[in-house]
């Protein structure tokens, strides 16, 4: 009996490290699935049909067996929209994301794109740096978030105390990327709630108004 507890309580623990990783990913697709359901239940949203959105760059730059789940479409105040979550395998674990793709009504004529966490990288999974890596100059913003553009002189119009306090509002941190019309957000393991995604979808957007008003609007607030 004094060897044979040992060894039982030895398997359960092998067995609890190799399931673990699974836990997560499983929650999470789980959480986003009823997102998706109160979206369309509460949010006129629908399921969506086809081969569903193109996702290119991070974090969608990795792995094998990539998936898409609870791909749904709808609005948010005028914008088209589509929430789905992510997952893809890479090095025996599952790793899961939700996105939202927001088509905006002009295009951005630079590249921004804000991280609230490092896109994954491993020994065999180069980091992509889009480039044009800058600060916005609020302490706040840079402890929490890297910010990278095409244009910095753009980026800086957005990403000014204002922009900050409404970045500041959205329920919890995301990473996003504004390129051309398309603005995509994703977090690691998705939203906690519809709620919770929407309001960041309007933190971005309304943030990203400067870039959307056009150089004049830049110009002014350079001069403010």
């Amino acid at each position: 009996m004094g060897v044979i507890v040992p060894i039982v309580l030895f398997v359960a623990l092998v067995t609890l490290v190799l399931t673990a990783p699974r836990f997560g990913p499983l929650r999470d697709r789980r959480r986003t699935a009823a997102i998706a359901a109160e979206l369309t239940a509460r949010h006129g949203f629908r399921p969506s049909s086809g081969d569903g959105p193109d996702l290119a760059g991070p974090p969608f730059h990795y792995g094998s067996a990539r998936r898409l789940d609870a791909e749904v479409t709808g609005g948010l105040d005028g914008l088209p929209l589509t929430s789905v979550g992510y997952r893809c395998r890479e090095n025996g674990s599952t790793h899961f994301y939700g996105a939202v793709l927001v088509k905006l009504p002009t295009a951005v004529e630079s590249r921004v794109e804000v991280r609230h966490e490092p896109a994954f990288h491993s020994v065999r999974v180069v980091e992509p740096s889009p480039g044009g890596r800058l600060k916005s100059g609020d302490g706040w913003f840079d402890s929490r978030f890297e910010a990278y553009a095409t244009d910095p002189r753009l980026a800086l119009a957005v990403l000014t105390s204002a922009g900050v306090d409404v970045l500041r509002t959205a329920p919890e941190p995301c990473s996003w990327r504004v390129e051309g019309s398309a603005l995509l957000l994703w977090r690691s393991g998705g939203w906690r709630s519809a709620a919770s995604l929407l309001a960041s979808v309007r933190a971005v957007v309304a943030a990203l108004q400067p870039a959307l008003a056009g150089p004049a609007l830049v110009q002014d607030v350079e001069a403010g």
